[in-house]
């Protein structure tokens, strides 16, 4: 084991970027729009926190944060509970986001609040295994540890290593941050077939606040990135709509403010004949109960 880790630590220093390697990109002009979000239904009582979505098969799945077992729940297309799977081996310690590929659901478990953690988790588990497993079984998962190449220590709540956003971009898993810090967002690449890896972030985008989700559309090659304003009682809700040109294209990002203020934790593309429709899912707070809403982007 030790000589693995010092292996993949010579690769990513050969590879990776340091600290000065860090992008800043940004936009002085960023297109501004208001969008609103069309309330569909209030989730089950057992989905609390829901904090990552996903869609196979056309059932949609999603998951609790820290707090619950290490569970991840099938929707109907009423938003009941179809089924609960159980990740064998996994632990919940605060499961924030669910990524997909054709093959594999990404189950990030990298929530951060306190910046304690260097390392982070990732369950990758086959779709075909999930859609075999009945109500209450479990179903195996290979675990991708993700170390901070770049992590100093934490000493105060406003740091920039919380995180609760991945996606599939590519052949890659993309990580963004959370940043309390200077309310942008780190950018982090993992290879999703190394078991253990050391990163650094290779670019910091100006979303100003708090990056609570992602998703990458591969039809349209665009992100989406969700947060709300570090001031959540006068903030407001946001989506970033970047275009990917191999490298993100901040400066083609559109910014939408969105509508009603809530807290907004998880989206995913529609696809489909919906190119331009996602849907969100909201943790229970006092401006909206546990609910799945649809945003179809205004045309710019």
């Amino acid at each position: 084991m030790c000589f693995k880790w010092i292996a993949v630590c010579l690769i990513v220093s050969l590879t990776g970027c340091s600290n000065q390697d860090v992008k800043e990109l940004g936009s002085e002009n960023p297109v501004l729009k208001d969008a609103d979000i069309e309330l569909l239904s209030v989730l089950p009582s057992a989905i609390q926190e829901t904090s990552g979505l996903a869609k196979h098969d056309n059932v949609l799945w999603t998951i609790n944060d820290s707090g619950d077992a290490a569970i991840v729940y099938a929707l109907s297309e009423t938003q009941d509970i179809l089924k609960r799977v159980k990740i064998s081996g996994a632990i919940n310690t605060d499961w924030e986001s669910l990524a997909q590929d054709s093959t594999y659901l990404y189950i990030a478990d990298c929530g951060n609040n306190r910046g304690r953690r260097s390392q982070i988790e990732i369950y990758k588990v086959r779709w075909s295994d999930l859609a075999k497993a009945q109500n209450g079984s479990s179903v195996v998962s290979t675990q991708l540890n993700i170390k901070y190449g770049d992590y100093a220590g934490v000493t105060h709540r406003d740091h920039n290593f919380d995180c609760e956003a991945l996606t599939v971009v590519e052949s890659e898993l993309w990580l963004f941050t959370k940043n309390r810090g200077d309310e942008r967002t780190n950018l982090y690449r993992i290879d999703p077939e190394v078991n253990d890896q050391v990163v650094s972030a290779e670019a910091s985008f100006p979303v100003d606040g708090l990056v609570t989700a992602v998703d990458y559309d591969p039809i349209s090659k665009r992100l989406a990135l969700l947060g709300y304003a570090k001031n959540k009682i006068f903030g407001q809700s946001f989506i970033w709509v970047v275009p990917v040109e191999r490298e993100v294209n901040w400066g083609g990002a559109v910014r939408y403010k969105l509508h009603p203020y809530a807290q907004w934790e998880a989206l995913i593309w529609q696809g489909g004949k919906h190119e331009n429709t996602l849907l969100l899912s909201s943790e229970r707070s006092p401006l909206l109960d546990v609910s799945l809403g649809r945003l179809v982007l205004p045309e710019l």
